[in-house]
């Protein structure tokens, strides 16, 4: 339900793709339909970005990048790639998988890479179904092919949101903790992390000014 497209002006020369199951993108539509209610001509100018393209596809399965590749996707243009609450869903190999292909279509253009991981001890949190972790996200993705990596946790100075002035607030205490802990030394309870991560993706030989 990212309403990007719709209220960032920064995305005013992007164009955007969504990647969702085909169920999900159909109801998104009818919501912001629903919402605006207006002509096609009005919708286009409540639109922040310059365009959007919902692309049905799985990231489960082989043939995702074809598909957004034939809804436009140029991969010799700068690409900001998004996984947002996505990745520990998947399997282990189906996350690897993903990441793997966007770091190996790096090579032609600059690429940037923003994405979430939980650590181990989160994905035990809640009755969800959550499957790829990594506790050291930051070594897995230069690995990987990506370079410049930045590691944020939540109640860090860029990933507050203006809301965690509390130095006693559970993400607070726990960043201030070594990341190799799984227990938390007062309560014992587990040390669950959600790591936002930053890294780019620099074709050979080329400088990005």
């Amino acid at each position: 339900m990212d309403t990007r497209a719709y209220r960032l002006s920064c995305l005013k020369d992007s164009n955007m793709f969504e990647v969702d199951f085909p169920e999900v993108l159909q109801m998104k539509t009818t919501i912001v339909e629903a919402a605006t209610e207006t002509t096609d001509e009005q919708k286009h100018q409540l639109m922040m970005a310059k365009s959007l393209n919902r692309v049905a596809a799985d990231l489960r399965e082989k043939d995702w990048l074809e598909k957004l590749q034939e809804s436009g996707l140029n991969l010799n243009t700068n690409t900001v790639w998004v996984l947002e609450g996505i990745l520990y869903y998947l399997s282990h190999s189906n996350a690897m998988e993903v990441l793997k292909i966007i770091a190996n279509n790096c090579t032609s253009a600059h690429t940037v890479l923003l994405a979430d991981f939980m650590n181990k001890q989160s994905t035990t949190m809640s009755s969800s179904n959550f499957h790829f972790y990594s506790d050291y996200p930051d070594e897995l993705l230069p690995s990987l092919g990506f370079s410049d990596v930045k590691l944020s946790q939540i109640g860090d100075p860029d990933a507050h949101f203006g809301l965690l002035h509390d130095p006693l607030n559970l993400f607070n205490k726990l960043r201030n903790l070594p990341r190799s802990l799984q227990t938390h030394p007062d309560d014992g309870t587990p040390c669950c992390r959600l790591y936002l991560l930053q890294a780019s993706g620099e074709p050979p030989n080329k400088t990005i000014l």
